[in-house]
This record gives C-alpha cells, sequence and structure tokens, in this order.
C-alpha cells in the first residue's frame, strides 16, 4: 500500500486556559519542591518566581545563597550566573533586533558578517540554523581555539570540520551561539554587552542584569564553583565565556529573578513593557514561530521540545517555549496565556555538583505550576463513567469469540510459499517473538525460502533472543550466519549502510497493545528511513495480546513524541501492528510501499490465549497475557520511585516502594470497586532494578474479570491514592514520561476525582476512535 492519505487532524484539545482568581491557585506543590531541594543537601539555594501578566503570582527564596567561606542566606533579589539563558535572553534578543533592523537577514550565510565562513562548506551555515542549533557545527570549541578571543578565534573555528551537513540534525552547541555574539560586534561595531545593554537592558529598565556586574552589587551575587583556586563570584562559570573576557553569545550574563520577569514579561506582551517599545509583535512572534510540519524541537533561540527541555515542557501547553542552564537555571513560558516559570540555582556551588537534584527540581517545579496554571475546560461530553467495559467498547459488542487456531502473518507468507517476497534480497526486523505457530524462526523459514535472499536482520530492544536490558549490540545470528544490526543502541534507526543491497524490508515482531512499548517506534522508524531508500516494507501482522476491541487511555500530543511515544495513540491502542503501521504510514505521510500480511481466523475480542499460538515473552517483564494487560497502565508508574514489580516474579502484577503501608493502600484501593481487579496488601523484595533487595511495602493486583479490567484507571487510582497517602514520599511528576497527555496530568497532580482523571483521559476518545476506523482489518 502506497501511503498517500492526508493526515487525519485529531480532535483538537482547545486550551482555553482559564485564569482562575489567585487565591484558587495552589503553589504549595512548588514551595514542596524547592524545600526538598535545599533540604537535601545537593543544592545550597534557589528562588522560584511564577508570573501571569504583570502579576507576580509566586515569589520566593531557599536555601543558602552561598555556603563558602561562611553561609549566606538566599534572598530573593541575589543575583545569578544565568549560564545558558544568555542564549533566549540575550544573544537571540540582540539578533533579533538586528534583523528587525534590516542589519542582518535570518537566511543569509554566515560569511555574508563573517568573512572567516565565506568558503563553500559553509553556505548552508545560516543565522537561522544557528539560532535553532541545526547548522552543522561542533557542540563546544575547545579552550584552545577561543584563548585568542576574536577575530581570530572566528578562523579557529572556520577551519573546524562540520559534524554534519547543515539543516539535517539537530545539536546544541555553543559554538554557534558564540559565533553570534560576535556577528553582533562587527554588525553593530559594539560589544554584545553594550548592544544588549543600549537596546534591551536600559530601556527595560532592569537594575541587576549585566555580564559584568558591579562591585556594588557583588554581595548579592551567588558564587558558583571553584576555578584556578578561587570561588567564583561575579565571574561567569563557563570556561569558554571566561576565555572570552566574560561576554560571548553562549554564557556570560547575569541577573535576577525580578529581571528576568521583566523580560518575559516584555517578550509575553509582544516586545514593549510599561510604555517602552525594544521588539515588534512581528519580531517577537517570528522568534516563536515553530517548524511548518510542527516537529522541531527548537524555535529562534528558544527551545520547544528538545531533550534538554524534557523536565519542563510536558508540564507546559504545546507551543510554550523557554530554556535550561548549566548552574541551574531554567526559564519556561506559554505565549497564549502570558504565564511564565523562572527557577535559579546555583547548583554547582561549591564543588560543581547538584546535577540530578536540579533536573528533579525542574521536573517538580514545572509539574507543580503547570498544574496550578492551566486548567483547560473538561467538555460535558467527556465525563465517561468512572469503568466500565461498556464505557470503552467501539462498537456493540459481539458475541464472544470461540478460541480457535489463528494464523499469524507469517504462517500465511509460508503458506504462499513466501510469493510476495520472491526474487527479492530482503532485510528481516524480528526477534525471539518471529515465529509461526509451530514455532519456527521468521529468520530460518526466510533463509531457506526459495527464491529469496535473507541478507540482514534488525532486532529492537531487547536484542535477538528478548532478554537484553541495556543497549543491545551487532552481532551475527549463529544459525544462519546472517549479520544483525541493533536498532537499540547508539543507532536505533537502520542507516543506509544497513539498508545497502536490499530490496524488500520484512516486519515481524509481536507487540502488546501499549502505546509505550518501544517495537512500535521501531516500526516507524523502520518506514521512514525505508522510504528514504525507496525499499518496499512488507509487516506480518501479528494479535493484539490484550484483545483489538478495547481503546483506553489519554492520547499522546504530538510535541511530546519520543522513543516512547511514536504517533498520536491512547495508552492502549486497540490495534494490531499491521493496523498501526497503515495508520503511522497514512497519517504522517511517509511515502513509503506498505504491504501488510493479514492475520488469519483473528477476531478483535480475542485474547492471544484464545488463538492457539505459542506465547513468546514479547521481553523479559512481559510473561504472560495478564502481566501484558497490567503493563498497559502500570507501566505508566516505571519512571516514578515506586517498584512495579521488575525483578519479582510477577512484574507488573505487585505495586510498592519501601515507604508504602499495603494495609491501609489496598483498603482505599477496594473501596474503589474497579472492575476486574482486586487489591491485595502484599510485601516483596526485588532482586533487580528500583529497590533491589530492598523490601517494600505496596499491593498485589489480581485480575478477577479481564474483560472488565481498565488497566489505565487502575494505574490512575494507584497514584492517586500513593499521592494523597504519601505526599511527602511520592514522586509522581514521572508519569508524564509516558502518559504524556498535559490536561490529565495536571489534573492527577492536582488532586482531581478518578472520575474526573478519568474523564481527561478519554476526552480524545471517540476522535481517535474514528481515525482508527480506516485501518481496522478486522471484525
Amino acid at each position: 500500500m502506497a501511503a498517500r492519505v492526508t493526515r487525519a487532524a485529531p480532535l483538537a484539545l482547545v486550551l482555553l486556559l482559564v485564569a482562575a482568581p489567585a487565591r484558587a491557585r495552589d503553589f504549595s506543590a512548588v514551595d514542596e519542591a524547592a524545600g526538598d531541594a535545599v533540604a537535601s543537601g545537593e543544592l545550597p539555594g534557589a528562588v522560584v518566581l511564577v508570573g501571569q501578566g504583570d502579576r507576580v503570582l509566586f515569589h520566593r527564596a531557599y536555601g543558602a545563597r552561598r555556603l563558602l567561606p561562611a553561609p549566606q542566606p538566599m534572598t530573593e533579589d541575589t543575583i545569578f550566573d544565568l549560564a545558558s539563558l544568555t542564549k533566549p535572553l540575550g544573544t537571540t534578543l540582540a539578533v533579533m533586533a538586528l534583523v528587525e533592523r534590516g542589519r542582518v537577514a535570518l537566511d543569509a550565510p554566515l560569511g555574508r558578517y563573517l568573512r572567516e565562513f565565506r568558503g563553500r562548506a559553509f553556505r548552508g551555515v545560516t543565522l537561522r540554523r544557528l539560532l535553532t542549533h541545526s547548522a552543522g557545527l561542533a557542540a563546544y570549541p575547545s579552550n584552545g581555539v577561543v584563548a585568542a578571543g576574536f577575530p581570530r578565534a572566528a578562523g579557529a573555528i572556520a577551519r573546524l570540520p562540520l559534524d554534519y551537513a547543515p539543516g539535517s540534525s539537530f545539536q546544541y552547541s555553543d559554538t554557534g551561539f558564540i559565533l553570534l555574539g560576535e556577528l553582533v560586534r562587527r554588525v553593530s561595531g559594539e560589544r554584545l554587552d553594550a548592544y544588549l545593554e543600549r537596546e534591551i537592558f536600559r530601556p527595560l529598565a532592569l537594575r541587576d542584569t549585566s555580564f559584568h556586574p558591579p562591585a556594588a552589587a557583588r554581595p548579592r551575587v551567588a558564587p558558583t564553583a571553584w576555578a584556578n583556586g578561587q570561588l567564583l563570584v561575579g565571574e561567569v562559570h563557563d570556561p569558554r565565556a571566561r576565555l572570552l573576557g566574560g561576554v560571548a553569545g553562549h554564557a556570560g550574563m547575569f541577573s535576577t529573578a525580578a529581571d528576568v520577569a521583566r523580560l518575559l514579561r516584555m517578550l509575553l506582551h509582544g516586545g514593549s513593557l510599561d510604555g517602552r517599545r525594544v521588539l515588534r509583535p512581528a519580531t517577537v512572534a517570528l522568534m516563536w514561530e515553530r517548524a511548518p510540519d510542527g516537529r522541531g524541537t527548537r524555535t529562534l533561540g528558544w527551545d520547544l521540545a528538545s531533550p534538554y527541555s524534557s523536565t519542563l515542557a510536558p508540564f507546559f501547553p504545546e507551543g510554550s517555549v523557554g530554556h535550561t542552564g548549566f548552574t541551574g537555571t531554567a526559564v519556561w513560558l506559554d505565549p497564549p496565556s502570558r504565564t511564565y516559570v523562572i527557577l535559579l540555582t546555583n547548583r554547582v556551588h561549591p564543588n560543581g555538583g547538584g546535577a540530578a537534584r536540579i533536573r528533579e527540581l525542574r521536573m517538580r517545579v514545572a509539574a507543580a505550576a503547570g498544574a496550578a496554571l492551566f486548567q483547560p475546560p473538561l467538555a460535558a461530553s467527556a465525563g465517561a463513567p468512572a469503568s466500565g467495559p461498556a464505557a470503552d467498547a467501539p462498537e456493540p459488542a459481539p458475541a464472544a469469540p470461540r478460541a480457535g487456531r489463528v494464523l499469524t502473518g507469517l504462517d500465511r507468507l509460508v503458506a504462499q510459499n513466501f510469493a510476495p517476497l520472491a526474487g527479492q534480497t530482503v532485510g528481516l526486523v524480528t526477534n525471539q517473538t518471529g515465529v509461526d505457530a509451530r514455532g519456527r524462526r521468521a529468520i530460518d523459514l526466510l533463509a531457506a525460502a526459495p527464491r529469496v535472499r535473507l541478507k540482514t536482520i534488525f532486532t529492537p530492544e531487547h536484542g535477538l533472543g528478548g532478554t537484553a536490558t541495556a543497549d543491545v549490540p551487532h552481532g551475527r545470528d549463529a544459525a544462519t550466519g546472517v549479520p544483525v544490526w541493533s536498532l537499540y543502541g547508539p543507532t536505533r534507526r537502520p542507516t543506509p549502510e544497513m539498508l545497502r543491497g536490499l530490496t524488500r524490508l520484512v516486519f515481524d515482531v509481536q507487540d502488546v497493545g501499549a502505546r509505550y512499548y518501544t517495537y512500535l517506534t521501531t516500526l516507524v522508524y523502520v518506514l521512514e528511513e525505508a522510504a528514504r531508500a525507496r525499499i518496499p516494507v512488507l509487516v506480518l501482522d501479528r494479535p493484539n495480546p490484550i484483545t483489538g476491541a478495547v481503546v483506553e487511555g489519554p492520547l499522546l500530543e504530538r510535541d511530546l513524541e519520543s522513543f516512547t511515544g511514536p504517533h498520536e495513540l491512547p495508552v492502549r491502542t486497540g490495534l494490531t501492528i499491521g493496523e498501526f503501521a497503515q495508520m503511522a504510514a497514512a497519517e504522517r505521510m511517509i511515502p513509503v510501499s506498505l504491504s501488510v500480511v493479514p492475520l488469519g481466523g483473528w477476531q478483535r475480542r480475542l485474547w492471544y490465549d484464545e488463538t492457539g499460538l505459542p506465547w513468546v515473552n514479547p521481553s523479559p517483564n512481559i510473561r504472560s497475557v495478564t502481566q501484558a494487560l497490567l503493563y498497559a497502565g502500570v507501566g505508566l508508574l516505571e519512571g516514578t520511585n515506586v517498584s512495579v514489580g521488575r525483578g519479582t516474579d510477577t512484574p507488573f502484577e505487585v505495586v510498592g516502594a519501601p515507604w508504602v503501608e499495603p494495609e491501609g493502600l489496598a483498603a482505599a484501593l477496594e473501596a474503589r470497586r474497579l472492575p476486574g481487579v482486586r487489591f491485595e496488601p502484599a510485601w516483596f523484595t526485588p532482586s533487580e532494578d528500583r529497590y533491589a533487595h530492598v523490601p517494600c511495602g505496596g499491593v498485589r493486583l489480581v485480575v478477577t474479570d479481564r474483560d472488565a479490567l481498565r488497566p489505565v484507571t487502575v494505574a490512575l487510582a494507584l497514584a492517586r491514592e500513593l499521592r494523597a497517602r504519601h505526599r511527602d514520599q511520592f514522586r509522581p511528576e514521572k508519569i508524564q514520561n509516558l502518559l504524556v497527555n498535559r490536561p490529565t496530568m495536571w489534573a492527577l497532580l492536582r488532586g482531581e476525582a478518578l472520575s474526573r482523571l478519568r474523564a481527561w483521559a478519554e476526552m480524545d476518545r471517540e476522535s481517535f476512535l474514528k481515525r482508527r476506523a480506516s485501518y481496522l482489518m478486522y471484525p
């Protein structure tokens, strides 16, 4: 099937952010997060400011400004080394001011302004690509390259090879912003700090923002770390910025939370503040404009959804922007609602630590602020019942099918004597689940097939044997001698080298019916790379082991796609792997020649153990249909600080932690009378993974009616009850890593009732069922 279908637009959740009265907003969780971070001893102190429009909703200081030589308390007016916040709040504003004045052009090559880059190799290195970190430049120049200062440093950088073709990839690059800082100097005739002072800082009446804090302000400066035997106080922490005299395009600014708030308010007001305009509204809009396909990770100078923003972006509405800084700083803002969060710390003081703690703090502050700030309207039609199978049936339920023999796509290919592959040189994407009804491997069957040459094997997460728990190396299949390329390691997509000489790709991997199972992402990557290489793809369909009749859980929001979230699907997909392939190819407009060999004898309401097919563990911790079903909900909790039973005999059937009180948790969950499941107090000790060898209390999930059980609802009930009973210990924020749905996550963090959580989770269910209908292959 050639995919030429225009991507269907999902039912939009229009985030009409309700400006609730200030008294209704609860920022206690922000306070708890900052207090916990300081109490841990891993961060000396912090200042947090939350605002909307011209109102400051929350502003508080925590801990110590400095620890050495004597402790000093943190104050709200502390001056911080902003580190990489210099990029969006300094250099980007300077460049955009020059763009607005017609002094530079975004799509002009850098060589037009820096003569060292006039060579042919740099024609694609444009200002736009420098601002979006897609120009091909190295991430960091060496200290030796910048030590000579400008203009000589420009020549040294120009002699370095590009890391990739400009515009073909993303790589966060201090090098690019260092050059943008020099561009400002050459075009304006003023050093970056002087230009910003004249054009931005002074018009906005910023009292404490500069590249070199004056002596009178030094007592309020938060020290960072040691360098050359001295504690850095008012001297930039970044070593390359220090070599450049403390004024550089990538780092060097110092400021307070109040001054940063004025910068953000100016931008949120379209370039003006208190009657002073510094940028035009169109310039600000251009700076935050997203890529046409909506999949970009950066705007001009700002982060949207890159890996650097993973602790912040998932808790603010789609289209929000921000940035982080190495010293422990961060800002995130939502232009439509004019809301923003500022988190400033000197986490590197005094000895350069605090990296893990600042990631946790950013996530907790963003999650708490997002839950307090954003309350999208809940449509009346979304108020689905809190539980029950009728709410999830996509259509009137047919009579239950009788168990019988189902043929997989592989079985049907064998029955056709491999006719679709006659004369082809094949690359097979498979693992231990790629077996026929008799247990024979697809590898061996294809290797022996007439008129078929099996040239290459590709394998996803967990490797060819399905037992690996870390990155999978390349290798060779022992039985056939065919090379095996890993798609779960440094490379997760088939490369041109891997695909060379192939005329057909075959995909034969068993899915488990949950959106965050990475085999789905591997399939998307295979389809995309096959399209680039013009290689047709044949998917051998396999059953959805937890039936294809039930769809449950919130849809992934498109800007939060990741390796564990490949497409706008609910948590429990209700699709077979072949149906998903057709949906992904069509909706993502992948120009691939795709064919699916369908199942024989399968009906949507069949469970895997009713198919007559042999069960093969699809991954090390999913060892039964029951565990696959529970994984489609309990798996959401894996990123949090509870054990979901990995390292026990019953993964996903127990949930707990050393601080959980089992009897009370089990009783509270039993009182909810959730269909299809019973909760029993449990004590267990995992042998590996989280809390390895540590006794845990928790609950055991006993499935009493799998047709009635709704695992996502069970997971939300567990999370809500854990948060209510163990607020000081339970950290729910990382649920969003796999939930990837802001309204549902905000509601959970606000402590809304389970019925409301279920309603948020099912908000877009009907729109998905309509999208899904075009790709269903079975009754």
